[in-house]
């Protein structure tokens, strides 16, 4: 046997070999690629499915996008026409607001203004009030004098009644002497007093005319003020007593309750307030 047909044989025994091995792989893998092409056939089922779910959901979703679209759409408009309005708003409210600037300048100018008035009403009322003060405390000071002059013209008038008096008794006498140098008898008109001792002679229970009557503040209680002097020294309810401290006038107190060693009275006339210690007296 030649070495070509030996060469020969090998390489179809090989090849028998091969092909056999080739054939039993390709059995035993057939059925596996069946079974990837069910698989794939199912998978492919699944997706399709699958497809189909994501497809009905996209549609939902793009209907409700486009519902949303159409909502918004409308919001939008609806917000621009607000916005328009809050334009115009804003556009008149810059102009209320220029006005009323131009009005609060106006009202600064007249607040201005008035207050320079009012600061010179307030010096001439301060002006006046020192006038006033001053005019107050000299009516006082008239008044008190007044006072002293009334009651030493009334204390003169007494006088001048009990001289009156005097001297008409005095001429009563004088007559009756003449009477009796002459040698007349007396009659009953010239034994008769001209007039009798008149009532004012007398000085009325009390004080007599220009006592002055001096105590100091001993107490103060809100509008009352007690004093340290009472009956026991001639105070009578209704008397004012005009209260000092340095020679400056306080104020005046009219005496409401009287005891025998103090009596109370309220405020009148008040230019400082009262304070313990300052003298009390019925003239000034």
């Amino acid at each position: 046997m030649s070495t070509l047909t030996k060469i020969l044989i090998v390489l179809l025994s090989l090849f028998s070999i091969f092909l056999c091995g080739t054939i039993v792989t390709y059995v035993g893998t057939a059925k596996n690629y069946k079974q990837a092409y069910e698989q794939a056939q199912t998978e492919i089922v699944s997706l399709r499915q699958t497809s189909t779910s994501y497809k009905t959901q996209l549609e939902e979703k793009q209907r409700q996008m486009q519902e949303l679209s159409d909502k918004l759409d409308a919001e939008m408009s609806k917000l621009k026409s607000e916005k328009t309005k809050l334009e115009q708003d804003v556009k008149n409210a810059e102009r209320d607001k220029a006005v009323l600037d131009e009005k609060v300048q106006n009202l600064a100018s007249a607040a201005l203004k008035f207050e320079g008035t009012v600061s010179g009403m307030e010096g001439s009322l301060k002006e006046t009030r020192g006038e006033l003060d001053k005019a107050r405390a000299d009516a006082i000071k008239l008044s008190k004098n007044l006072n002293e002059i009334t009651s030493s013209l009334e204390e003169k008038m007494v006088q001048i009644d009990t001289l009156t008096t005097e001297k008409k008794r005095l001429l009563e006498e004088k007559a009756k002497l003449e009477n009796q140098l002459s040698g007349k008898a007396p009659t009953a008109e010239t034994t008769e007093p001209i007039t009798t001792q008149s009532d004012k002679a007398t000085p009325a229970a009390g004080l007599t005319p220009g006592t002055i009557l001096k105590g100091k503040v001993t107490a103060i209680e809100g509008k009352l003020v007690t004093l340290s002097i009472g009956t026991a020294d001639g105070v009578e309810k209704d008397m004012i007593f005009h209260v000092t401290r340095n020679d400056t006038f306080v104020c005046d107190i009219r005496i409401t309750e009287v005891d025998s060693e103090a009596s109370a009275g309220t405020l009148q006339l008040v230019q400082q307030s009262p304070q313990v210690g300052d003298v009390a007296s019925t003239t000034w």
